[in-house]
């Protein structure tokens, strides 16, 4: 009976595994965090106003990145769940005005109706400085080649603004300014290297973002319910 034991505890632990499972899956579903994401204000004579281009897609890729937890939504489709009011000509001026547009419950009922949280609102660009340095090229009968060295000098600078959309409340703010060179040497061929400020700043905007929602999130959770019927009362 004693040589017993060893097989009857292996079994047991098998089936409490397997049990656990479902119950395992059931609490990672239960934490997922449904965020929009919108690029504002929209230029309207930016031809990929509505997309957001590469700045939205790393912000997005390196949110799932550090939270997998997080679903985010393309500022594309919050667009056409809020159309007309984030257009070019309809959208607010100031960010008074982007508040006033979330305090509207029926605003905001039209992106908590697809599951969505929160509302990640982002902005910035690259400025590029003066080109400095020289190269010079030439060509004969034995071949050609460049000789010399150019820079210039860019930044990046991206900030965002996490938006509850239970209430319409701004919670979080995050920015980013990176400042870099991109330079040029060139011994019979010019090497270009760039400054990849951009990617530096989405990449650490990101992962702020990513945090602040967690952070968010987590005290949410903790914090106690107000009873539906004080809400129905007021």
């Amino acid at each position: 009976m004693m040589r017993m034991r060893p097989a009857r505890t292996l079994v047991a632990a098998i089936c409490f595994f397997c049990t656990s499972l479902p119950a395992q899956a059931e609490t990672a579903s239960a934490t997922a965090l449904a965020v929009g994401m919108v690029w504002w204000p929209a230029d309207p004579a930016d031809a990929l106003y509505a997309l957001g281009g590469d700045i939205e897609a790393c912000l997005s890729a390196r949110i799932r990145e550090v939270a997998p937890e997080i679903i985010v939504t393309p500022q594309r489709t919050v667009r056409d769940m809020l159309f007309p009011l984030l257009e070019p000509a309809t959208q607010p001026a100031t960010e008074a005005g982007f508040a006033a547009l979330l305090a509207r419950e029926e605003v905001r009922a039209r992106l908590t109706r697809h599951g969505l949280q929160y509302l990640i609102v982002f902005s910035g660009g690259t400025l590029k400085k003066k080109p400095g340095g020289f190269i010079l090229c030439g060509a004969g009968y034995g071949g050609g080649g460049c000789l010399g060295f150019s820079w210039q000098g860019e930044t990046t600078a991206l900030d965002a603004a996490l938006w509850s959309l239970d209430d319409g409340v701004r919670i979080r703010r995050e920015d980013v300014k990176i400042e870099g060179t991109f330079v040029m040497p060139a011994f019979i061929l010019p090497i270009p290297i760039p400054a990849r400020t951009k990617a530096q700043a989405c990449h650490e905007l990101g992962s702020q973002i990513a945090r602040a929602i967690r952070q968010t999130a987590a005290e949410q959770a903790v914090k106690p319910q107000e009873p539906e019927s004080a809400r129905q009362r007021e």
